[in-house]
């Protein structure tokens, strides 16, 4: 009879932990929604006559600069308990039983620098340019600052 490799608590853990890591996903799209509305709506506003200043515009990079910072933290989270969760694997894959032990009850965000990535670990440092936060990000910046000069 085969021995099952994961046993219930291991299972409730890795459940734990996708959540989490969901919630932080979750956070990171919705960071992404409610700056495209929070920009929309000034930009509106904006672009109305109520707003007599020449650059009155650009204050839309404000809350762009804000939500990119939110969304990185959160996809820093992410990757972070990604990284928890991967060295609870490594752990239960090694029969690891002191170290399994301890990282069974651990939910810490595991942070892992560039260079000390291994394992199936990944890097939480670099997420500012990430292919899913700058592309959009700078977009935003670059539509609220050519707007500026066309309303101007």
């Amino acid at each position: 009879m085969k021995q099952d490799l994961f046993s219930n608590d291991d299972r409730q853990y890795l459940q734990m932990m996708q959540s989490n890591i969901e919630r932080m996903a979750t956070n990171s799209a919705n960071c992404k929604t409610w700056m495209v509305a929070f920009v929309t709506a000034l930009m509106a506003l904006g672009s109305s006559s109520i707003a007599a200043a020449r650059y009155w515009l650009l204050l839309g990079i404000i809350p762009i600069l804000l939500f990119w910072y939110l969304d990185t933290f959160y996809l820093h989270l992410e990757r972070a308990m990604r990284n928890r969760e991967r060295d609870f694997l490594n752990k239960v894959a090694a029969g690891d039983d002191n170290g399994y032990r301890v990282a069974l009850f651990n939910f810490k965000p595991m942070m892992v620098k560039k260079e000390d990535a291994k394992d199936g670990l990944v890097a939480t440092n670099d997420r500012w340019f990430s292919e899913s936060t700058a592309p959009f990000y700078c977009i935003a910046i670059i539509a609220v600052v050519i707007l500026t000069f066309i309303v101007k």
